[in-house]
């Protein structure tokens, strides 16, 4: 015997499953249709969800093909899919004479010359009305950002809220400036000292270790906000540069990444994670630190372990007292012999050329892109044919080939996101340098007035790595 199934979908949020289930019960009440089986589809996008995912119209379709099946009742046609694909499936039930009904709309494949071609054209609709509604959804979220509307909720510490717009707080945001400063020279440790010397709040509260990562993490204060993936520009909400903001990710991550040389704050040493030496191999490896026991009291070298287990011939310990002087003096002669302007030329340059590369990839990239969406376009319009009795090529076929195509897109766009990072990561590492650069300026002058741990700092900041050689020391600084 054939049998009548009901059919229950509901979307991944659960939202009218008691609904769905109520209005059908109802309909096959008042059509005296005796129901043999409830199939539920629970948690799946009609949209979304491939056909051949559907666990449910995959149960179907075997019935059908079985001569098991005699009707389907659903809610209403969306609740089959809204997927172009779909209409593989109704083709398919139409041959086993399958009859598909909705509540809300009635026979959904009548026996008549217009079934087909009226079945296909509310799939489009319902295709094309959830995706202008997911499209106003974003638009409407996007263009609520663009104004710099405020919806609600507390303002970010560093701005208030004037004529339901973000503004800055010129009181808060100086102590926002006070926090990227102070985190970038010193750490969080003696930020978080200096705001409770000071008596500085956070409206009212005590700064947390949480609290001040809050702020170093938000992009807001270089006057950006998030949008899905994409940050766009609010030059009026930027309190802190791009080059400072950059900074604070850069000894963040250093901070958190394991084997990390940066910032290390173990001891009181100079150079500390920052010397490494050029072996008989020509392999680089990192310094170590030994002490030794003088008559003039414990003192530090620097020493290549790889270099003292294989007996090497060459140069392997380096005595604090005579190696940093000559360090410190190698670092003054090249800090006072960098032009600025020559650098910022050299970096535009470099820039320049970089940019057009990955301009020019992109370019290629966004043709491809309009190229396959074309394709899918003249694949709809012969699937428009074949409902219209103007083409006898197996419906699958086209459907098949926006499937890959949409596929491919996808992978497109992938690679767009990678190549529109690059150009990001670009201009923050040029920023960054030309930060440093301007920081330490007047490089010597603050070395020599610093304490030993600000030394320390300044060091950990500007420099790179230093390799030593048998016959030279290579300063690598991160401004080139």
């Amino acid at each position: 015997m054939k049998k009548n199934v009901v059919l229950l979908r509901v979307s991944t949020d659960m939202q009218d499953f008691d609904a769905q289930k109520n209005g059908i019960d109802r309909y096959v009440k008042e059509n005296n249709i005796v129901v043999h089986k409830t199939i539920e589809e629970k948690g799946v996008s009609g949209y979304k969800t491939k056909l051949e995912d559907r666990e449910g119209l995959q149960e179907l379709i075997q019935m059908a093909l079985n001569d098991e099946l005699n009707s389907i009742i659903v809610f209403n046609q969306d609740r089959l899919g809204r997927r172009l694909e779909i209409l593989s499936f109704m083709t398919i039930m139409n041959e086993q004479n399958v009859k598909v009904y909705s509540v809300t709309e009635g026979i959904l494949n009548e026996d008549n010359d217009t079934s087909e071609l009226i079945q296909a054209i509310k799939f489009w609709t319902a295709n094309y009305e959830s995706k202008k509604t997911s499209l106003r959804v974003k638009n409407g979220k996007r263009a609520t950002i663009e104004k710099n509307a405020y919806s609600g909720g507390v303002a970010n510490f560093g701005y208030k809220v004037v004529d339901r717009k973000l503004v800055i707080d010129e009181e808060e945001s100086e102590v926002v400036k006070f926090i990227y400063e102070n985190y970038i020279d010193y750490g969080c440790k003696r930020t978080l000292e200096l705001l409770e010397e000071k008596n500085i709040l956070k409206r009212g509260e005590k700064w947390t270790k949480p609290k001040v990562f809050s702020i170093l993490k938000n992009n807001i204060y270089r006057g950006k906000k998030q949008y899905q993936d994409e940050l766009l520009d609010f030059p009026e909400l930027q309190i802190i540069s791009d080059a400072m903001f950059q900074k604070a990710q850069e000894r963040a991550k250093s901070r958190n990444t394991r084997g990390t040389r940066r910032y290390t704050n173990r001891t009181d040493i100079l150079f500390e994670g920052l010397l490494f030496h050029k072996c008989e191999d020509g392999l680089e490896r990192k310094l170590n630190i030994d002490y030794v026991n003088t008559t003039a009291g414990r003192v530090h070298t620097y020493r290549c372990k790889h270099c003292k287990e294989i007996r090497a011939q060459i140069t392997k310990n380096f005595n604090s007292a005579k190696i940093e002087p000559i360090l410190i003096e190698n670092i003054k002669s090249v800090m006072n012999s960098i032009s600025i302007k020559e650098l910022e030329q050299k970096y535009n340059e470099e820039i320049t050329k970089s940019t057009r590369t990955i301009a020019k990839n992109i370019d290629i990239i966004n043709k491809l892109i309009d190229k396959k969406k074309k394709a899918i376009d003249s694949a709809m319009k012969e699937i428009e044919k074949i409902f219209m009795g103007e083409s006898n090529i197996d419906i699958n076929i086209p459907s098949n080939m926006i499937k890959k195509i949409e596929g491919e897109i996808k992978e497109l766009e992938e690679q767009l996101k990678v190549h529109q990072k690059e150009l990001q990561d670009l201009g923050n590492t040029t920023s960054n340098a030309m930060y440093l650069l301007d920081r330490y300026k007047n490089f010597e002058y603050l070395f020599d007035n610093s304490t030993n741990e600000e030394r320390k700092v300044i060091l950990q900041d500007l420099v790179n790595k230093i390799v030593i050689n048998k016959d030279e020391i290579n300063i690598q600084l991160n401004i080139y």
